[in-house]
């Protein structure tokens, strides 16, 4: 293996990240990048090529796991990880650094790089046997998997100032901001993520007028009149997913639908106070 001076590690690790064509895989106990500005253009552009993604953090880093998902990312958690250890499909890096800012900016690390297709193997090796064993074959196992329902709650709460509740009915969410909306998957030849919401008269009017104030890229939206005493309702389809059931989401996707379902309630309220 190649020594990777202390002053080097970051940029090694960088060009590892860009010079992925198919998978990344980052082992780091404790990561903070929230203010790694040339990290996050790497990750980026990554999500535009649509590199697999693996992270692993420590079970229980509240903060690590909070900026993993700000970052567009689901965080696979291990209990008691101490190892760091960056990836791609071609090159691997063993270091002491986590993938913390102040980290680059301030420790003393050690680190080594691959050379050889022998020591890549022997990283893959430890990597399938001391950290992707630890969850077991899946990356997604119940007592592991990130948490998307509180994710939700949290953004939700976030872009509304206040505390949201979200409950559960019949297989479906109902989510209480000042006003109520439900949430489920309908299954047929497709899968699509359906989330409805009652607009009085003079919200119906005002965003039949207005739609276009509306923002969602991934989401569909649909505006229809009640009829014989039925309620005014506004509906956000987000179609052709691998999900079944909102109590079960895809490990994949989850992150992108609660993404979805923030963007579209918090645009639709938009809409609501405007027509007030």
């Amino acid at each position: 293996m190649q020594l990777i001076k202390p002053s080097q590690i970051s940029g090694e690790i960088m060009t590892l990240i860009e010079e992925a064509d198919e998978k990344i895989i980052i082992v780091s106990p404790y990561i903070k990048i929230s203010k790694w500005h040339k990290l996050l253009q790497r990750f980026e552009t990554i999500k535009k090529r649509n590199i697999e993604v693996e992270i692993f953090v420590r079970e229980g880093e509240k903060e690590s796991i909070a900026e993993v998902v700000q970052i567009g990312f689901e965080p696979i958690l291990i209990p008691n990880l101490h190892s760091k250890l960056y990836l791609n499909e071609k090159q691997g890096i063993v270091s002491s650094m986590n993938l913390h800012y102040s980290s680059d900016a301030k420790s003393l690390d050690i680190a080594y790089k691959t050379e050889n297709q022998k020591e890549y193997d022997d990283l893959i090796a430890y990597y399938s046997r001391y950290i992707k064993k630890r969850i077991g074959q899946s990356f997604h196992t119940e007592s592991t998997q990130f948490d998307w329902r509180n994710h939700m709650n949290d953004a939700l709460t976030k872009a509304f100032g206040k505390k949201t509740y979200i409950n559960e009915y019949e297989g479906n969410f109902v989510i209480n901001t000042s006003n109520k909306y439900e949430v489920f998957i309908a299954n047929g030849r497709t899968n699509d993520l359906k989330v409805a919401g009652i607009l009085s008269s003079r919200e119906f009017d005002f965003t039949v007028r207005n739609i276009g104030l509306f923002q969602s890229s991934k989401m569909e939206i649909e505006i229809v009149k009640g009829k014989q005493g039925c309620y005014d309702m506004v509906w956000g389809t987000m179609s052709g997913i691998k999900s079944w059931n909102v109590n079960d989401l895809h490990p994949g996707e989850a992150l992108e639908i609660v993404d979805a379902i923030v963007k579209f309630i918090s645009g639709i309220e938009q809409l609501k106070q405007m027509a007030c």
